[in-house]
């Protein structure tokens, strides 16, 4: 029987007395946990931290950030899973453990249709696929004709297998009908980038603005829908390649079983926050776009993208265990 220890102690811990008192209590009454399945200082972790501080405040609560990273964002959604469905304990994520983590890898912890509901949207942004200064190319469409030339020479790097930049890099692949060379990183690639051990990289704007502002990499597009307004002047994608479009969105899900009575209470909360002055500037200092949907809707979306990964998984047989 496989076991669990560190898990289980987490759902004992959110599911015991306490769970129980603060149930019979209006909500919310006890400080609210937000899981975040990202490291301190990477991705949207501080929008999370914003986020936490106006919740908190709307909700006359305490919200805390919990950063728990590892696994491909499993560990974080897992212990969310598994927590008390009283509203406590929720995920502040990407789509990813839901769209794409469950189609590379065999076996998970957690059922991502049936063991957590999603509560609301946040925001969405794209990423920027950057070059190197010295890479001949200029734009999207040079990169593809290079690529043409001299298949399987040019090297992008990527966070890792199934990661958003890997399989946004295959797309782009397919729909410019090239091959490059897939160099994975635990990590960013900027740093291998910059120093041009590797011609091209797919980076969130948390990352590639700084350095596309600082000069030390060439941005060819955008990946999101609409030009970034952090940057308007780089073409989309889909400017290139007309239907094409990688964009990330991150959305706050609770346990299954959550009262709705409480999801609406933080949905509205959380749409609240999002139009608060402090995260309009921060998520426009990424050129991330605020969101503003229903359970329905982001259901519907989770839908729309797993079918959409799942192709491109099985079709490109990407694995991750």
């Amino acid at each position: 029987m496989e076991r669990r220890p560190a898990l289980a102690l987490i759902a004992a811990g959110v599911a015991g007395p306490a769970s129980v008192a603060r149930a019979q209590q209006p909500y919310p009454s006890a400080p609210i946990r937000i899981v975040t399945p990202t490291p301190v200082g990477v991705g949207s972790d501080a929008l999370g931290r914003l986020y936490a501080i106006h919740v908190g405040r709307l909700l006359k609560a305490q919200a805390i950030i919990e950063n728990r990273p590892g696994a491909s964002g499993i560990l974080g959604t897992d212990a969310v899973a598994k927590a008390a469905p009283d509203g406590y304990t929720l995920l502040f994520s990407t789509s990813l453990p839901f769209t794409t983590v469950p189609f590379l890898f065999a076996r998970l912890p957690y059922d991502a249709r049936n063991d957590l509901v999603p509560v609301v949207q946040l925001f969405r942004g794209g990423s920027f696929i950057v070059a190197t200064n010295t890479f001949p190319g200029k734009t999207l469409a040079e990169l593809a004709a290079l690529a043409k030339r001299e298949p399987n020479r040019i090297s992008y790097g990527s966070y890792g297998p199934g990661s958003t930049a890997h399989l946004g890099m295959e797309l782009v692949q397919d729909a410019a009908g090239i091959q490059l060379i897939h160099v994975p990183y635990k990590q960013s690639a900027m740093t291998d980038l910059i120093g041009g051990q590797i011609s091209i990289g797919f980076e969130p704007p948390m990352s590639a603005l700084p350095n596309i502002k600082a000069g030390k990499v060439r941005a060819l597009a955008y990946t999101g829908s609409q030009r970034s307004p952090a940057m308007p002047e780089v073409p989309t994608i889909a400017e290139t390649y007309p239907g094409l479009e990688v964009s990330t969105w991150v959305g706050i899900w609770a346990p299954a079983g959550t009262p709705e009575a409480i999801r609406r209470q933080l949905r509205d909360a959380f749409q609240a926050a999002t139009q608060e002055a402090e995260l309009q500037k921060a998520l426009a200092d990424v050129g991330s776009e605020p969101m503003r949907t229903s359970e329905v809707q982001m259901a519907a979306e989770i839908a729309r993208e797993s079918e959409v990964m799942s192709k491109l998984i099985k079709a490109k047989n990407i694995t991750v265990n």
